[in-house]
């Protein structure tokens, strides 16, 4: 009995001691990034397959640590891993290739840098809204008229834009009208003088409305009108012939019921054939210094413009020595 108790105890202490023994596994991970690169390491009992989320049914030993190497040594039943890199605000990259965990301690186990670089998040571009665009070249501001915008052409063009499905139908009011349709490009005639009130809005294919645009302008079509004024004295002769002292001047006033007045012009014709250019009237003219300049008889031509560019017709003096006829 006592040997029999001396042999058992003999082979207990041969397993416990060739258990002690048994080396250790040991796994180095050297990782191409920077040193202060941070990672997550799962260690797995059986391979986990590498194209889906759940992967095992047996969950994961799972290490984070901060650096681009680690060593661990690994349960005796955990014979596979996989590493990815963690970044800033609970990202996640790609994970590597799953590895087995029996490699040569003496030698680090390289993962790819391709395996482990952050994961980046491409956004899709945002589709812009709908939205249509009134080119404001078709208008000036006047300040003189308290900041009215004036309409310089004879129509405005609405042209909506839609990134996503596309332009369905643009839809305008003038005034009170009646609401009216017309396709993705809108030419809308204004050839009436007045004041409008545009209003319009785009539908995209997908049925999503623009909020309702409004414009207010004024269409001015008419030119200003210019009348001639005397300055010094004159009398009335035969067929209504004007009499000029040689003191007498000449003052051009236009008026201009809509947008206001620009300019007005003026250019000199002698009777010899010499013409001027024509050149805005900022003062009085002297009759007596025309007829100077001319030697003999001359023309006078001018006309105003209004602030939306309407050109009055063109008007003439004519001016003999002595005499002047309208």
């Amino acid at each position: 009995m006592k040997q029999t108790l001396t042999l058992i105890l003999t082979v207990l202490f041969l397993i416990l001691g060739s258990l002690e023994s048994k080396p250790k596994r040991e796994l180095r991970i050297l990782i191409d990034a920077d040193a202060e690169a941070k990672f997550e390491l799962e260690l797995w009992q059986d391979k986990p397959n590498e194209t889906e989320a759940s992967i095992a049914p047996k969950p994961p030993e799972v290490i984070q640590f901060k650096g681009n190497r680690i060593t661990v040594t690994p349960k005796d039943d955990f014979e596979y891993f996989r590493v990815r890199r963690l970044g800033d605000y609970g990202a996640k990259g790609f994970w590597t290739q799953v590895y087995s965990t029996n490699v040569d301690p003496s030698s680090p186990l390289s993962v790819p840098k391709e395996f482990v670089s952050k994961k980046t998040f491409e956004p899709k571009p945002i589709p812009k809204k709908i939205v249509s665009v009134v080119s404001y070249e078709s208008f000036v501001i006047v300040k003189e008229k308290e900041e009215t915008r004036f309409l310089t052409k004879d129509f405005i063009t609405v042209a909506p834009v839609d990134d996503a499905s596309g332009v369905a139908e643009v839809r305008y009011r003038i005034n009170d009208g009646q609401w009216n349709s017309a396709k993705s490009l809108a030419s809308i005639p204004f050839s009436e003088e007045g004041e409008y009130k545009l209003l319009y809005f785009s539908i995209d294919m997908a049925g999503n409305k623009e909020p309702i645009q409004i414009i207010d302008f004024v269409r001015d079509t008419k030119p200003p009108e210019t009348s001639v004024e005397w300055i010094g004295s004159q009398t009335k002769g035969k067929g209504n012939m004007n009499f000029l002292s040689p003191d007498s001047k000449i003052r051009f006033v236009a008026k201009d019921n809509r947008s206001g007045l620009k300019d007005i012009l003026y250019s000199t014709t002698c009777q010899s054939g010499t013409q001027a250019e024509f050149k805005s009237f900022t003062s009085d003219l002297s009759v007596v210094n025309l007829k100077t300049e001319c030697k003999g008889s001359f023309q006078i031509f001018y006309y105003a413009i209004d602030q939306v560019g309407n050109e009055e017709a063109v008007k003439t003096l004519n001016f003999q020595l002595g005499s002047e006829t309208n």
